[in-house]
């Protein structure tokens, strides 16, 4: 039997994916709103599913019914509670999508219209795209990754394991996105973020693109000769590049922020002092619309004269009600046990200030409540707590999680904290500082230090000496 025969067989390979389900997409959606998007996310919802309907507060999660004396009071028996006549269902309106048009009653017309911000404005742009159903669906999870700054702030490969999609699909629409947005949104990288938006106005040369690939870390430390070594360009030729560069913004996506004197902070978490020392923690809940299923649609569908094109309708409506219900309810779990993870971690920096603060990675946030990182991501994107320092994005705490300016003022504190301590005899070196630093989990370059330094105005250590 020849060798080419051998060769003949089945073969296979084991892979592993990880596919979520619909109710998961939908919490992960739901996770990733702040508190002020989450209240118009549920007006929205409730004007488009009239399985939804708003619980008054006083009236608990109950529903409103008539209380026959001596009768049992079980929330969920709808049937020994109701006391309505055979033909109630006629007295409940039908949806209107199974009704006559109305433009002047379309619920959706008191929502007030977003401001166009960068996500909305990305959305947009997409959905006026012909994409298929499985790239439209990457494409928004693509969107709601993206950062303040425009930047992916959720590596690619842990989006396509939640979008359950092969990495070639995912560079496919990242690039579309990155096409259809405002040049460089979409980023992963500083580098790639300049490379699009000098390729936008056609001035990607193979000289910038490789200046932009190896030659960032030169720029930044002004390694000027270095640099024209490394590109075999002369001075003048250097300066013109860097001129161009110049012109970019490597923060495309602050464009889109709301003006800072209009922009009111809803925190979603209040982090407060506890009775025996430890610190506690709340959910704002107050602009949140507390929801449920309406038991009067979900007795409509137990008529077994309902037309079966409304059977199936308010049947899909009842799903996606229930799904949004549950969302909401693992939305305030995950933000609580993140914020119950932060108080335990960051009690120095609550008791005492900001150089206490201990640099926390969501990796380890990730793994101390058995969530995946991006879930800790999205949990924190966009949300505030109130804590007795004051009121900080979720992300402070994070630096790995791009929240390297707010971190990055504890890292200076810290320096600041170091150099005032210090022996004037023997002050200390930029590389004592940074060792010092990285054995309280700070991991930063000598440099960096040098660099932070010279921000606080404080000279170098030959200069600090006492003789």
């Amino acid at each position: 039997m020849s060798e080419h025969n051998l060769s003949a067989g089945l073969s296979g390979k084991l892979e592993q994916h990880l596919t979520l389900t619909q109710n998961q997409r939908r919490s992960l959606e739901v996770l990733a709103m702040p508190v002020t998007d989450l209240a118009q996310a549920i007006r929205a919802e409730m004007a488009v599913n009239p399985m939804l309907e708003e619980v008054p507060v006083e009236n608990s999660a109950l529903p409103e019914r008539e209380e026959t004396p001596n009768s049992p009071e079980d929330e969920n028996d709808y049937e020994s509670n109701s006391i309505l006549s055979e033909t109630w269902s006629d007295e409940l309106p039908l949806p209107q999508d199974l009704s006559t048009p109305d433009d002047d009653n379309d619920g959706m017309s008191y929502i007030p219209a977003p401001p166009p911000q960068l996500k909305t404005l990305l959305m947009q742009e997409i959905a006026a795209l012909d994409l298929n159903e499985n790239f439209l669906r990457i494409a928004m999870e693509i969107i709601s990754a993206v950062n303040d700054d425009g930047y992916l702030a959720i590596p690619l490969a842990d989006l396509a394991m939640l979008c359950d999609a092969d990495m070639a699909d995912m560079e496919d629409v990242l690039h579309t996105v990155q096409n259809a947005a405002p040049a460089g949104v979409g980023a992963r990288t500083p580098a790639e973020c300049l490379k699009l938006q000098l390729e936008r106005q056609g001035k990607l040369t193979s000289l910038m693109k490789k200046l932009l690939d190896e030659g960032l870390e030169d720029i930044e430390n002004r390694r000027f000769s270095a640099l024209e070594k490394r590109l075999q360009v002369t001075r003048s030729e250097l300066d013109a590049m860097l001129n161009t560069l110049r012109t970019l913004n490597p923060f495309p996506g602050r464009e889109y922020a709301p003006a800072s004197g209009g922009e009111f902070i809803t925190p979603d978490i209040t982090i407060f002092p506890g009775e025996d020392g430890r610190y506690k923690v709340s959910i704002r809940r107050e602009r949140e619309l507390p929801l449920r299923v309406s038991p009067l649609y979900e007795k409509l569908l137990e008529n077994r004269n309902l037309p079966e094109d409304d059977r199936k309708y308010l049947t899909g409506k009842l799903s996606a009600a229930k799904e949004f219900v549950q969302a909401l309810i693992n939305r305030g779990s995950t933000l609580l046990k993140l914020g119950e993870f932060i108080a335990a971690k960051q009690k120095d920096f609550l008791d005492n200030g900001v150089e206490q603060l201990r640099m926390l990675t969501m990796k380890e946030a990730a793994q101390a409540l058995d969530l995946s990182e991006s879930t800790i991501s999205r949990a924190a994107a966009g949300k505030f707590a109130d804590t007795p320092r004051g009121v900080f994005p979720l992300k402070f705490f994070f630096p790995s999680g791009g929240a390297a300016e707010l971190s990055n003022q504890a890292v200076l504190e810290k320096i600041k904290s170091l150099i005032a301590e210090e022996d004037p005899a023997f002050p200390l070196s930029d590389d004592s500082i940074a060792d010092m630093l990285k054995k309280d989990g700070v991991s930063i370059a000598r440099r960096t230090v040098a660099k932070y330094r010279d921000m606080l105005k404080i000279p170098s250590a030959s200069k600090r000496k006492e003789r």
